[in-house]
């Protein structure tokens, strides 16, 4: 019941505790909420004040389990309305109609954090509505179906679930099957975005660092713009996972930037021969183009702006020296022998992740099909055809998935029963291969940063050299947007220093006409 009043955000009567719960939370943020009924609940069950102190009043050992709660992230790139419809249909389709009662609580503050907490009822209903048992006690029976007699000389027995909803391979299930309606949903309101209810472990990929869970407390100071420890920890690994997905991208962006230069160079009449035009140079004309604007400011001023430029360009002109890189030409192979370990790379590394994942879908197999054999091999002695009919209706779920996956051994030419230690072995092996390469993708990655450094100055002084482009080929808006900034600064750099060399020598006639005027008075 408290939990209820909480997330409904309004007090409820407790009749198991005599006393009124109180939320102690926010009312606003409760968007929409909702009972939702199986077919042979009662009716007085819509109001949850009557379900839930009916449910309190049906247990009756002070341990009892009263309800699952769950808490779902909606999908915030569809509205309100969409992610309405996609909840209730996914709580209708796993619960509802399996004869839970589900009590929905839509919660939404505004926050881009669009979410919903479940409630669903532990118990079955018979079809008065009234609350069955959760077990049933059963002897215990032996390989040929006999009794079996304790210690006592008394005949054993156990205690039997008389529902399955507290089987752990429902976690596997619900998360799967709102994996899959959420994409769906995603899919169908023209959104690219899509789920994967699999850890980045699962997926293959052992290269990214999952993020930690804030918690509430330091949800909210972050939040309210205050760095929590969590969060500094979260915004560096969205900060490495960054890098490491765009490898790839960077360097097919530094090797289009190599073809752009070769271009844009030999537009220009000065330069002869590109391939051999000095990267060092266009960097350090900048600086002296930057140095000779600031002719005129504070000999203290200048001093800072010049080491703050020198200290931004250094690190990119000893980078090319350290690799021997001074012309177009000399750049292109460098960034060629660059590309040929990338791919290299990554071909072996994507090989590796590619067999993890396989063999953990083996093992995932091995397992499921164990658990299911028994199901299995009594469907298979059925005879009857209506009787076989009816039970491949009943656990239509559960063959598909002892097919599915021994079709998936089949494709991998093994048998059962499978060798899990050598497939358990392969995989650590596997692992420990795919870590000892991230040094050589650290490498590769403070390689590429000091390019693109190289590539930022280059625009500076060639606005339109190195262009960055989309996947059709055309430039990107951001690139435009670059490319004319740059040019607006490059010319009002020059007529600045045009403008500053000129000043002098307008002075200089303008006191000897002032002389001469005074000498003819």
């Amino acid at each position: 019941m408290a939990g209820a009043s909480y997330y409904l955000g309004q007090k409820l009567y407790s009749e198991y505790d005599h006393e009124w719960k109180y939320p102690h939370s926010d009312p606003k943020r409760v968007r929409y909420t909702e009972v939702m009924l199986p077919s042979n609940a009662p009716p007085a069950y819509v109001d949850r004040q009557a379900l839930w102190n009916a449910v309190d009043a049906a247990e009756k050992r002070c341990s009892a389990q009263t309800a699952r709660r769950f808490t779902i992230a909606l999908p915030k790139e569809l509205t309100f309305e969409q992610n309405l419809a996609l909840i209730r249909d996914y709580c209708t389709k796993q619960f509802v109609d399996k004869g839970m009662v589900c009590d929905l609580y839509y919660h939404d503050s505004g926050n881009g954090n669009p979410h919903v907490h479940l409630m669903l009822t532990m118990r079955a209903m018979d079809e008065q509505g009234r609350w069955l048992p959760k077990t049933r006690t059963a002897y215990v029976l032996d390989e040929n179906g006999e009794r079996i007699r304790g210690a006592n000389g008394r005949w054993l027995r156990e205690r039997i679930d008389t529902i399955d909803w507290n089987d752990q391979k429902y976690a596997e299930i619900w998360r799967h099957e709102w994996e899959l309606a959420q994409n769906n949903a995603l899919e169908a309101a023209g959104h690219a975005e899509r789920i994967d209810m699999r850890s980045y472990k699962r997926q293959g990929i052992t290269d990214l660092e999952p993020q930690i869970h804030l918690g509430p407390e330091s949800a909210a100071l972050e939040r309210k713009g205050i760095p929590t420890t969590r969060g500094e920890r979260n915004r560096e690994i969205r900060r490495v996972n960054a890098i490491i997905a765009s490898l790839q991208k960077t360097f097919a962006t530094l090797a289009e930037w190599l073809q752009g230069i070769k271009k844009t160079l030999t537009r220009h009449e000065t330069i002869s021969n590109p391939d051999d035009y000095n990267l060092g140079e266009v960097l350090l004309s900048y600086l002296d183009l930057r140095k000779a604007d600031r002719e005129f400011w504070a000999h203290r001023a200048q001093t800072k702006a010049s080491l703050k430029d020198l200290q931004a360009v250094s690190n990119a002109v000893t980078f090319l020296r350290e690799k021997d890189i001074t012309t177009v030409h000399e750049l292109g192979a460098y960034l060629s022998r660059t590309g040929a370990r990338m791919k290299e790379l990554r071909s072996v590394v994507h090989g590796k992740e590619q067999r993890i994942s396989d063999i953990d879908a083996l093992l995932a197999a091995d397992k499921t099909i164990h658990d299911l054999q028994p199901m299995y091999d009594e469907y298979n002695t059925i005879r009857w055809k209506g009787a076989k009919e009816r039970f491949a209706t009943t656990h239509a779920d559960e063959l598909e998935q002892y097919k599915k996956y021994q079709r998936l051994l089949h494709k991998f030419g093994l048998s059962l029963p499978i060798d899990r230690k050598e497939l358990l072995t392969e995989k650590a092996q596997l692992e420990q291969e795919v870590e000892a390469l991230r040094p050589d993708v650290d490498a590769v990655q403070s390689e590429l940063d000091e390019l693109n450094t190289v590539r930022y100055w280059v625009r500076k002084v060639i606005p339109d050299a190195l262009p960055s482009r989309t996947e059709s080929g055309a430039p990107s808006l951001r690139n435009t947007m670059e490319e004319a900034q740059n040019t607006n600064e490059l010319e009002s750099l020059l007529d600045r220093t045009a403008k500053q060399a000129i000043a002098p020598q307008q002075k200089d006639v303008h006191r000897e006409t002032q002389r001469q005027r005074n000498e003819t008075l």
